[in-house]
């Protein structure tokens, strides 16, 4: 007898691939197509070798190395047990030479596929760790931009009051001087404040002038 429910599980996969399939040709992942029916690595390599042997389909191109799998579909019709039965005897003398085969390829491309997968995995942590790193520098050097921006907003504010105390100091003097009193501080010492001088210099200039 054929294998048990073989029949069964070659309708189910079938099926699946004839609802992915678009005008009688499926592309795409085949153990995704399988899954959804039910079908191992091992019971979907001897559901598609026995659909083979029907003539229910055609495999074109192999799921390997990245690529999907490529199926012709020539009939939909379900897979008798009587089927399964009639194609048993070529499908023994030829087990020990392909089915084996077929099923250690499944298993190398299955652990391809991981093995693919786990390097995309790392290179997306990767690619997050550099990321975050480029943030956390970035982080920093604002820090460290805004520490220098309240240094210098700081040093603004001292030279701003040293400025407005000088102009003080240069307004008061300016009043002596134009009051015709002898530029001096309130303590009666010669102003030394170059400002102050400046100023007065440029006022008796204009009066000598007149």
């Amino acid at each position: 007898m054929a294998r048990t429910n073989l029949h069964q599980l070659a309708s189910r996969l079938l099926a699946g691939l004839a609802e992915s399939s678009n005008n009688g040709a499926f592309e795409g992942k085949l153990r995704d197509v399988a899954a959804e029916a039910g079908l191992n690595s091992v019971r979907t390599a001897e559901a598609v070798k026995l659909l083979e042997e029907l003539g229910r389909i055609e495999v074109v191109q192999r799921g390997r190395r990245g690529r999907d799998t490529v199926v012709t579909i020539f009939s939909t019709e379900p897979v008798k047990l009587e089927d399964a039965e009639a194609s048993l005897p070529s499908r023994q003398s030829k087990r020990g030479a392909f089915t084996y085969d077929e099923i250690g390829r499944a298993m190398v491309d299955r652990l391809l596929e991981l093995a693919r997968d786990d390097g995309l995995r790392t290179a997306q942590v990767e690619a997050f760790d550099a990321e975050a790193r480029a943030l956390r520098d970035r982080i920093a050097q604002l820090e460290r931009e805004v520490d220098s921006a309240n240094a210098r907003e700081e040093d603004l504010r001292i030279r701003l009051r040293a400025a407005e105390e000088s102009l003080k100091r240069s307004e008061e003097n300016l009043r002596r001087a134009m009051g015709g009193g002898a530029v001096t501080s309130q303590q009666g010492e010669i102003v030394s404040d170059d400002d102050s001088k400046a100023v007065l210099e440029i006022l008796r200039s204009r009066a000598q002038t007149k």
